[in-house]
């Protein structure tokens, strides 16, 4: 029986096929379990994303092994020497069948770079054992909306290993807001947003992941369109086609690589390409690098209910309303509401307008009667605080409530108001 078991462990130790064959049964049990939409007693952070927890790497330290042998190797469990150099194929036996399972070829990205050695740095980094696990909480966030960036990759003829960006730019975190105020899960600036993407009182269209994601990959499109390239297209990204364009001015016909390592680019985005390359080689090729856990992590986009924006579909809604009204009212889950409609920073529908509100699959002509039926909307004002203005004071002004000013404007009752601050009043009919 002991010689067995350290059969077992040098196979493990020495083998992709057996994990290969593993990853079937793991995938099977990682996909069966947790939902990646938030249900209506879900703990998801206010955006609705799925967030990472530790269970992932306990399901996969706890998979199951299988008593395989390869044929040809020697009774230690360790590989001939003959099997070892001539590049056949790796069997493995299993008790009543043999199988012939190929180490996982490393697939190719299309674009050059990733064997840079600015990649290999955080291609190492991205491979240890705190960078996988930060692939995989990742890899889980983004599985609601790496479906539609694939569409909208390839419909646009991108490269498939740009839905990775996102991993650079926000960690897929859908409300993610930088020290600079970049925001959303591909970090539009608010100067640079237009004509891709609209902000007002009511709503900000770079916490939307699917219209940020169309804007950014018309973005992106554009630069290239302007370069040539896609290092240089994901480089102007990160530091402005402007500032690209002189740079490339002063070193004419150099590549992104070549201005990297003569030190013409700012660390950052120096930096930029080579670490999406990293991450989306590892990711792309887990197999290859024996990080089952990322590539078990990976696969979750592919599960049916991944397909968020597929099954969604439009109602238009007239006048302000909160989320919670309409949930009430419609019988959709808040949760649900809240994480297809991530744009409404404040939680209401904009007053006084018509606005395109995501809901289930074959609920919208339902939810468009139902508020109908709901009576009058709340009407809105807006305007700027004031020196001397308050809560209490604007209150008082409006015939309004504090606690209503607190839930239109998500501020809580003990907040200072900013001169300058937009304040939403609601006028209650």
């Amino acid at each position: 029986m002991g010689r067995n078991i350290l059969r077992r462990k040098a196979i493990k130790r020495q083998f992709h096929p057996r994990r290969k064959i593993n990853s079937l049964v793991l995938m099977c049990a990682l996909c069966a379990v947790r939902p990646l939409v938030p249900q209506a007693e879900s703990t998801a952070g206010h955006d609705g994303a799925y967030t990472a927890t530790e269970e992932g790497s306990a399901e996969v330290d706890k998979a199951p092994a299988y008593n395989a042998l390869p044929l040809g190797g020697q009774e230690d469990g360790r590989p001939s020497a003959n099997a070892a150099s001539s590049g056949e194929d790796t069997a493995c036996e299993i008790p009543g069948q043999n199988y012939t399972v190929p180490e996982p070829a490393r697939a190719d990205l299309g674009i050059p770079g990733a064997d840079h050695e600015l990649t290999e740095k955080f291609r190492k980094q991205y491979l240890s054992e705190s960078g996988r696990k930060f692939l995989v909480s990742v890899l889980e966030a983004s599985a609601p909306y790496r479906p539609y960036i694939r569409q909208r990759l390839s419909e646009r003829g991108m490269p498939l290993f740009i839905q990775y960006l996102p991993v650079v730019e926000s960690n897929f975190k859908t409300n993610a807001v930088s020290s600079t105020g970049a925001t959303g899960m591909w970090q539009f600036m608010e100067n640079s947003m237009a004509p891709f993407l609209k902000k007002d009182s009511w709503y900000d269209e770079r916490l939307d992941p699917w219209l940020s994601t169309d804007a950014a990959l018309a973005k992106l499109t554009d630069n290239y369109k302007m370069f040539g390239d896609w290092a240089l297209a994901l480089a102007a990204y990160n530091c402005g086609a402007g500032a690209l364009s002189r740079i490339l001015r002063q070193n004419p016909g150099a590549t992104f690589w070549q201005l990297a390592e003569k030190g013409r680019l700012r660390d950052q985005t120096k930096n930029y390409v080579p670490k999406l390359l990293a991450i989306a080689d590892i990711i792309e090729n887990a197999e290859h690098y024996g990080a089952l856990e990322v590539h078990l992590a990976a696969m979750l986009s592919e599960r049916d209910d991944a397909r968020i924006f597929e099954t969604s579909e439009t109602a238009y809604i007239t006048g302000m309303y909160s989320l919670d009204q309409i949930a009430g009212i419609s019988g959709i889950s808040p949760v649900t509401l809240r994480f297809l409609n991530p744009a409404l920073r404040r939680g209401f529908t904009p007053a006084g307008s018509r606005y395109a509100l995501r809901v289930p699959q074959g609920t919208a002509s339902a939810v468009e009667e139902a508020m109908k039926s709901a009576g009058a909307p709340s009407d809105a004002i807006t305007l700027k605080v004031q020196k001397g203005d308050s809560l209490w004071a604007i209150s008082r002004r409006y015939g309004v409530t504090v606690a209503d000013l607190c839930a239109v404007n998500n501020i809580k009752e003990n907040g200072i108001l900013s001169i300058g601050q937009t304040i939403i009043v609601p006028i209650m009919e």
